[in-house]
C-alpha cells in the first residue's frame, strides 16, 4: 500500500494541477483527504459511520472539522453530510457556510440520525449556483420576496421535512430550470398546489407517504413521470400533455372518512388514459 501510494504522489507531480483536482474529486474517498495533500472539491461524507468501524459523533465532527480547516481551494462542488446534528449545532452551520462561500453546486444534508430535526438558517436568495438539493429531517425556509438565488436549481429532494404551500410557490417561482421534484416522508396542510405551466424541464414529480395531504393539484405540461405512494386521494391534473409514465401505489389501508376510496381511484384514472407506463397495485382490482 505504502508503494502504491508513492507511486501515485510521483503521478500527481508530473499532471497538471487542476487535472489531478478533478481527478481526487471524482474518485477518491473522502478520507483520502486525510492522508492526501491534493485537496478535492466533492466533500461526501457519507461514508462516515462505517459499519466496520464504529465511529463516536466527537470522532466524525474531528475527522469533518479536520477536513475544512486543511482545505485551501476556492471552490466546493459537492457536499453529502449525514450526522447527527445535536450539540454541533454552530459547527454544522459553519460547515455549511464554508460551502456556500465557495459557490457550491450540490447539497445532500442527513440529519436523520437524531430524533429532532435541524433547523438551517440557509438565505436560499444567495445560493445561485445551487443545482441539487437534498434534505432530510430539516427545517429550512425560502423567502417569498422572489429570491434571486435557486435560478440553477435542476433537483430538490426533501424527505421528513415540513413542506408550506408558500414554499412550493416560491420555488416554481423562481427554479425554471427545475427538472425533478421528490417530497418523501414530509408534512403538508391539505393540498399539493404545483403550477408549473411556464416550465419546460420539468420533467418528473415523486411523492410517498405524505403526511397531512389531502389533495394534489399539478398543471406541469412538460411533466413526463408522476410517481404517487400514498393513501387514496382526488387528484386534479391539468395541462399534463406530455406525462407518460405513472406509477400508483396506493394504501388501502386508510383513507380519509370523507373520501369515497372506490371513487377515486376510478375518477383519477381519467388523467392518466394517455400514458405510455402505468404500473399500479391491485386496488384497482378491488373497486367496482
Amino acid at each position: 500500500m505504502e508503494g502504491s501510494s508513492n507511486k501515485i504522489t510521483k503521478l500527481t507531480q508530473t499532471i497538471p494541477d487542476d487535472l489531478v483536482e478533478h481527478i481526487i474529486s471524482m474518485y477518491l474517498p473522502v478520507q483520502s483527504l486525510l492522508r492526501n495533500p491534493i485537496q478535492s472539491r466533492d466533500f461526501d461524507f457519507s461514508g462516515i459511520y462505517s459499519r466496520r468501524r464504529r465511529r463516536s459523533q466527537s470522532e466524525v465532527v474531528s475527522i469533518i472539522e479536520k477536513v475544512f480547516n486543511e482545505y485551501k481551494g476556492s471552490e466546493i462542488d459537492r457536499l453529502v453530510l449525514v450526522i447527527n446534528h445535536l450539540g454541533v449545532e454552530d459547527k454544522v452551520i459553519s460547515w455549511i457556510n464554508t460551502c456556500l462561500d465557495k459557490n457550491i453546486k450540490d447539497i445532500a444534508l442527513d440529519f436523520s440520525k437524531s430524533k429532532k430535526v435541524m433547523e438551517i438558517p440557509i438565505n436560499f436568495s444567495d445560493l445561485e449556483s445551487l443545482q441539487d438539493l437534498k434534505l432530510r429531517s430539516c427545517k429550512f425556509e425560502i423567502p417569498d420576496n422572489t429570491p434571486k438565488g435557486l435560478r440553477l436549481l435542476r433537483m430538490l429532494s426533501l424527505m421528513r421535512c415540513e413542506v408550506k404551500k408558500e414554499t412550493i410557490v416560491a420555488i416554481f417561482s423562481n427554479c425554471f430550470h427545475l427538472e425533478s421534484l421528490e417530497l418523501t416522508e414530509c408534512r403538508m396542510d391539505g393540498m399539493l398546489s404545483i403550477q408549473a405551466k411556464d416550465h419546460k424541464k420539468f420533467k418528473s414529480l415523486v411523492l410517498s407517504s405524505m403526511r397531512g395531504l389531502w389533495n394534489i393539484h399539478l398543471d406541469a405540461p412538460s411533466l413526463e413521470i408522476y410517481k404517487y405512494n400514498g393513501y387514496v386521494i382526488p387528484f386534479n391534473f391539468e395541462r399534463t400533455y406530455a406525462l407518460k409514465d405513472v406509477n400508483l401505489h396506493y394504501n388501502r389501508n386508510f383513507s380519509p372518512s370523507y373520501y369515497d376510496r372506490s371513487f377515486f381511484v376510478v375518477i383519477n384514472m381519467r388523467f392518466f388514459i394517455n400514458v405510455s407506463v402505468l404500473a399500479a397495485t391491485t386496488i384497482f382490482l378491488e373497486v367496482n
